[in-house]
């Protein structure tokens, strides 16, 4: 299966160029009149309206978009970030809104350069472990909220850092050292063992969150998109 995401499972797919123009300039299905919607895809359709220029520029001629199950996830991950930071006196609160800007553009970066063709036959194996990766983390996401007892700090740990790994050698023959560094801002969060140990502890408040994340994370599985 093409890679189409890098963080839980593909958060990319084929939108008409003028479809996404107009939504991202108008803002149309993103927020509703009293304020309330989809983070995620807000960002994402900003960060597409920016890398179009570039895109149809060189005959490209489409883009892409946040497909809806993707926003679900990737709000609800945000959500648990968010709530996590806030009860947390040592964590940075504005955080989780940087974590998820940064996954929409490496998102979005990801999925160009394998729509333009530009990842090649010696990028297939980072390609697989990344994948590899993902999966362990989603399984052992959903088996620490589902069985009691069962959080393995240091197994989450090794598997977002081979995650981590895979994607940073991936993406540094392709883009900025930016790029590579909101990977690492990303992780760095995400393997925060304040952050972990909030989540996941067995009376953590948090748990109802997690239970939103993973009904999402198991939809991915069930569909075989993990």
């Amino acid at each position: 299966m093409e890679l189409q995401s890098w963080l839980l499972y593909h958060l990319v797919a084929v939108t008409d160029c003028n479809q996404v123009m107009q939504s991202a300039a108008t803002g149309g299905g993103v927020y509703s009149a009293n304020g309330t919607g989809s983070r995620a895809r807000d960002l994402g359709l900003r960060a597409q309206k920016k890398l179009l220029g570039r895109v149809v520029s060189t005959g490209a001629g489409r883009s892409l978009f946040i497909d809806d199950a993707t926003t679900s996830l990737l709000d609800n991950l945000f959500k648990l970030m968010e709530r996590v930071a806030k009860s947390h006196p040592d964590m940075d609160k504005k955080q989780p809104e940087k974590v998820l800007k940064n996954i929409v553009k490496l998102s979005i970066k990801i999925g160009l350069l394998q729509r333009n063709q530009q990842l090649g036959p010696s990028d297939e194996a980072k390609l697989n472990e990344i994948r590899t990766s993902l999966k362990a983390i989603a399984m052992g996401v959903v088996s620490f909220h589902e069985l009691e007892f069962s959080f393995d700090r240091l197994y989450l740990t090794r598997s977002l850092e081979r995650c981590r790994t895979a994607i940073l050698s991936l993406i540094k023959p392709h883009l900025t050292d930016k790029s590579q560094d909101r990977c690492d801002m990303v992780f760095d969060f995400l393997t925060n063992p304040d952050f972990l140990d909030s989540v996941f502890r067995q009376d953590s408040e948090h748990r109802p969150t997690l239970g939103l994340l993973v009904g999402d994370v198991n939809k991915a599985l069930d569909a075989g998109h993990l």
